[in-house]
């Protein structure tokens, strides 16, 4: 069954992919839980929206821009949690298909004192999500200027797809393309070098880079994505060392913005994201767009949840 919410007659982002439902438990130590059948108390549990279609879809949201999503969720509580997030941050929801046959995928989220995060996580119904489900909101990816697609790593059965997928949305719609990566991808280079020329943003976190490209340094994985066949903006996030953002023609080192404290690191790649295709989309160049990602990741750590510290657009663009 897919709902059919209304939407915005133009979008500026649609995103697509992943729709988890996270239970965030802090503080958490995974090195010191109790014996089996103990009992340890957190200073706090709490139900938030997960995965990138949620995350990045309700940063842009909250930044003022128009989001339609393509995801899955289960017929149970925690996907009709995510619609009526979806619903109250104004995200067009008729790209989101109900899978009756599996749960809603989740997380439990254990949160350090330092911030950082572990996951316990089901697939869920997402073990389902395929290209298909992109392709046939064809029509709604064509109101949109950008597609948003993730994550490279955690869609293994998608991922054999994505050359085609890519040149279809490219042929048939005109919108850009950004891939984002999370959870264990693997280096498979003619799978990358296959659907990479369809990519306009290509912007992975270091670790994730370094496994798909087999490069250590940021300006030898740049090297080789451009090498792959990446046509426009590539780049490496580095949390709080910052990133590194490439053109075809330059190369360049944004640092990051410092916090006072840092509370939760849940969905700050996420927030990079969401902020650079704000920018982008406001027509920054791709450094001045970083500079803009990395305020509004800096400020996403400084409260619990992915969103929850997400200001407007125009805030970040005054400071």
């Amino acid at each position: 069954m897919v709902l059919r919410l209304a939407s915005p007659r133009r979008l500026d982002v649609v995103v697509a992919g992943l729709a988890v439902a996270d239970v965030l438990g802090r503080p958490v130590q995974f090195n010191a839980l109790p014996e089996s059948g103990g009992l340890k108390l957190l200073d706090s549990i709490s139900l938030s929206t997960g995965g990138n279609v949620s995350n990045v879809g309700i940063d842009l949201a909250k930044l003022g821009f128009r989001i339609g999503a393509i995801t899955r969720i289960g017929d149970d509580a925690l996907g009709r949690f995510i619609l009526q997030e979806y619903k109250r941050h104004r995200i067009g929801s008729e790209g989101v298909l109900v899978d009756r046959k599996a749960q809603t995928s989740a997380t439990f989220v254990g949160i350090g004192r330092d911030g950082e995060r572990t996951f316990l996580h089901t697939r869920g119904c997402l073990a389902n999500f395929r290209a298909a489900d992109v392709l046939n909101n064809i029509q709604l990816v064509k109101r949109a200027k950008i597609l948003a697609f993730g994550y490279l790593g955690l869609l293994p059965e998608t991922e054999k797809e994505l050359a085609l997928l890519f040149r279809t949305i490219k042929n048939k719609t005109g919108a850009n393309i950004l891939l984002d990566t999370g959870g264990n991808p693997r280096r498979q280079p003619k799978l990358l070098a296959s659907f990479l020329p369809y990519v306009d943003y290509f912007i992975p976190s270091y670790e994730e880079a370094v496994v798909l490209t087999g490069r250590k340094t940021p300006e030898d994985i740049v090297r080789y994505l451009y090498d792959e066949g990446a046509p426009n903006v590539v780049g490496v996030k580095m949390g709080a060392r910052g990133c590194v953002v490439a053109t075809p023609r330059a190369t360049e080192y944004v640092p990051a913005v410092r916090v006072k404290r840092v509370v939760d690191t849940t969905g700050a790649g996420d927030a990079f994201v969401a902020g650079f295709l704000a920018a982008t989309i406001r027509e920054f160049s791709p450094f001045a767009a970083a500079r803009i990602a990395n305020a509004i990741a800096a400020d996403s750590i400084t409260a619990v949840g992915a969103s929850s510290a997400v200001k407007s657009f125009d805030h970040y663009v005054k400071r």
